[in-house]
């Protein structure tokens, strides 16, 4: 597939700032832009696709498709921004740490399930199994 150009425009000030970051790291001002959209889009796309997981449109696993991302670093962000996943994602945690077990997960993995349990365990709302609501 070949590329597409497309033209932005710049204030002074921004011309200036990509000028000085692309001679402090050696490479061309396009190449410069061409990371910042990229960082952007993915940015963006972490961000959409959390505010849906937070509304309960999608499960985890769907959020961290649209993200791009693994689910494992879905699990991170989410605990970065200090969001406490929904009950429903119980019943996902049991799922994955008995993956975890049978085929012998990361140790990164187990430690973040762990947390993720240690996080569910206390908060107020997840004291009720999911099943009891269905």
């Amino acid at each position: 597939m070949s590329p597409i150009t497309k033209s932005v425009r710049l204030s002074p000030d921004e011309s200036k700032l990509l000028a000085e970051i692309s001679q402090a790291e050696g490479i061309s001002e396009a190449a410069i832009l061409r990371q910042f959209i990229r960082a952007g889009m993915n940015k963006y796309r972490l961000d959409r696709a959390i505010q849906a997981y937070q509304r309960g449109e999608v499960d985890m696993q769907a959020a961290a498709r649209y993200a791009g991302v693994s689910v494992h670093h879905l699990m991170v962000e989410l605990e970065k921004r200090e969001i406490t996943p929904p009950a429903a994602t119980e019943k996902f945690l049991d799922g994955l740490k008995a993956l975890a077990e049978t085929f012998g997960g990361s140790p990164a993995l187990h430690e973040t399930i762990a947390a993720y349990e240690a996080q569910l365990a206390a908060t107020p709302d997840s004291s009720t199994p999911a099943d009891a609501e269905e």
